[in-house]
C-alpha cells in the first residue's frame, strides 16, 4: 500500500540524504494515515512542503512507543531528527511546534516508521 504525505524541507531533504532514517509520526485529526496498519513493504510518497519535489520510500519497520523519549533512546536522535536537537529539547519540540501532539502523543503514542528511499 502507498501512503501520501507532506514533509517539511529538512526532513525531507536529511531523509533524501539518508541521514534521518526514521519518520516519526502521531496520529491526528488532519491526518488519517493508519499508523497501526502500517507494515513493512510499504510505501510513502512524501511531498515537500516548500519545492513540491516528490520522493518515493520504501517502508522497511514500524515500531510504536508510549512516549518521545522512549522512541529516541531506542531509534536515536541521529537517525529519528534532522533538526540536531537532543533529546530533551526535542521532547520539547514535539510538545510545542507540532499541533495536537501534545494532548495525542499520552492517548496514541509515536510510531517511529523506519524508511528508505527507493
Amino acid at each position: 500500500m502507498n501512503y501520501d504525505l507532506g514533509l517539511m524541507d529538512r526532513p525531507f531533504k536529511a531523509i533524501k540524504a539518508g541521514t534521518k532514517k526514521i519518520e516519526t509520526r502521531v496520529p491526528t485529526s488532519y491526518d488519517k494515515t493508519p499508523y497501526a496498519e502500517l507494515k513493512a513493504g510499504d510505501t510513502f510518497t512524501f511531498t515537500n512542503n516548500v519545492t513540491n519535489e516528490v520522493m518515493k520510500v520504501e517502508i522497511l519497520g514500524v515500531r510504536h512507543y508510549l512516549d518521545v523519549r522512549s522512541m529516541l533512546e531506542a531509534e536515536g536522535t541521529r537517525n529519528a531528527l534532522s533538526s540536531g536537537l537532543d533529546i530533551n529539547g526535542a521532547i520539547e519540540r514535539y510538545n510545542t511546534a507540532f499541533e495536537e501532539y501534545k494532548e495525542n502523543i499520552p492517548k496514541f503514542g509515536i510510531y517511529g516508521i523506519e524508511v528508505r528511499k527507493i
